[in-house]
């Protein structure tokens, strides 16, 4: 174990050298051409920046009245005050008295994607708008496999069209909403939604998820994951361009506060917008600025408990896990060792634990060997042991052997 640490540490080290923290300056609340005394949510800016898009539900301004829905309202922002103009939701074809909700914009700003449903939050459906003229086109479905049309949902669609993040409850959720992807195929159809595991979703809720422009980070907020309040905002990497594979949530405690806090997106890396209750009362939209980002220079620090010591603590255990040659499921003896190891450990906060898949060089896909890490973290989750104090990775090696193929490592650190 000693012999494999020092090869990957100087992998872990590259990469934390490259690394940057997100930092926000202080939060301000947005001018009353925005905000009411009705509820303010979902801010979404155009590609051009100059269009604010939001929704707004409980104004007796809505196109259904105050208790219909939520509409589609927009704001320009005015260059010579250097301030967001009045709001409004003259929407043609967009806002029709149920529940409508901008959920994405094209890259050129001339498609809007939309979430509508009934008054009792019956799903419609997912639809894209066309403008034409001064005005939108008709709205078209979205036809997703697996799509629940019967609970209220949230969902964001990417300016390309080619991913859909969804806050659902869905059959294998952990708790309440968990967040899935759903991806265009070639065909131009999509794919059915596949829950983003237990790195990302907890047994709380996990709701309004925001992919970053470069696709590369995923902003949502959460109950599950600790934090200051009734919902923090967090964002978690995309890993080995898998949009399954994710790292472990990190909170944006400056922007957090011990209400209600979500509804986050980001444009540019210069100003963000999201929704808060933190004033009291409603949900009204903020915006912060980025500030300059600092650059993290590590090295791991990390002291790896040897195989002795292991021993110590739970007794003869396993810590190498070999698979079938494109299988990641472990057999029965193999699911008890992980209950043991996760039952020994599991009282041990200080102790943390990193799984790592080998993976041949030449090989092209990473599917079986991120199925085969998700397996054992479910396990030892399963076991007790919280998903903060996990962590893994793949490794590139040339493997000595068929076995080294099918094998994922645990490593126990403090």
């Amino acid at each position: 174990m000693v012999k494999y640490f020092f090869f990957f540490a100087t992998i872990l080290s590259s990469i934390a050298g490259t690394a940057q923290n997100v930092e926000f300056g202080e939060a301000r609340k947005l001018s009353s051409s925005i905000n009411t005394e009705a509820e303010e949510l979902m801010p979404l800016l155009s590609s051009d920046g100059y269009t604010l898009y939001f929704a707004r539900s409980l104004s007796p301004l809505n196109t259904g009245g105050q208790y219909a829905g939520t509409d589609v309202w927009m704001s320009r922002y005015d260059v010579t005050s250097k301030d967001w103009g009045k709001a409004d939701n003259n929407r043609s074809g967009v806002n029709t008295g149920m529940t409508d909700i901008v959920i994405g914009t094209s890259a050129k700003g001339d498609i809007l994607y939309l979430l509508r449903t009934a008054p009792t939050r019956k799903t419609k459906g997912i639809y894209t708008c066309r403008k034409i003229s001064d005005s939108w086109g008709d709205p078209e479905l979205i036809p997703i496999e697996g799509f629940d049309s019967q609970q209220f949902l949230g969902v964001f669609v990417s300016p390309d069209l080619e991913v859909i993040f969804i806050s659902m409850m869905g059959e294998d959720s952990e708790g309440e909403e968990d967040l899935y992807v759903s991806v265009k195929n070639p065909s131009g159809g999509w794919s059915k939604p596949k829950n983003l595991g237990p790195t990302i979703n907890t047994s709380g809720f996990e709701i309004a998820p925001y992919l970053s422009q470069d696709k590369k980070r995923l902003y949502f907020s959460s109950s599950g994951h600790g934090g200051a309040g009734d919902a923090d905002i967090f964002y978690s990497e995309r890993l080995y361009d898998s949009w399954e594979a994710w790292s472990v949530p990190k909170n944006m405690e400056k922007l957090n506060t011990k209400n209600f806090d979500a509804y986050f997106s980001v444009y540019g890396d210069s100003v963000a917008f999201f929704a808060s209750n933190r004033a009291g009362g409603s949900s009204e939209i903020y915006t912060a600025k980025t500030v300059k980002p600092a650059v993290e220079i590590k090295t791991d620090s990390r002291e790896y408990l040897t195989d002795a010591q292991v021993e110590a603590q739970a007794g003869k255990v396993v810590t190498v896990y070999k698979f079938a040659p494109s299988s990641s499921s472990l057999s029965e003896k193999q699911m008890q060792q992980l209950m043991k190891l996760s039952t020994a450990f599991a009282p041990s906060s200080t102790i943390k634990i990193h799984l790592v898949a080998h993976k041949p060089a030449e090989s092209a896909s990473l599917d079986v060997y991120q199925k085969r890490l998700f397996t054992i973290l479910n396990q030892l989750k399963r076991g007790g042991i919280t998903g903060s104090r996990i962590t893994f990775g793949v490794e590139l090696k040339n493997a000595t052997s068929i076995s080294d193929e099918e094998q994922v490592d645990i490593l126990f650190y403090k």
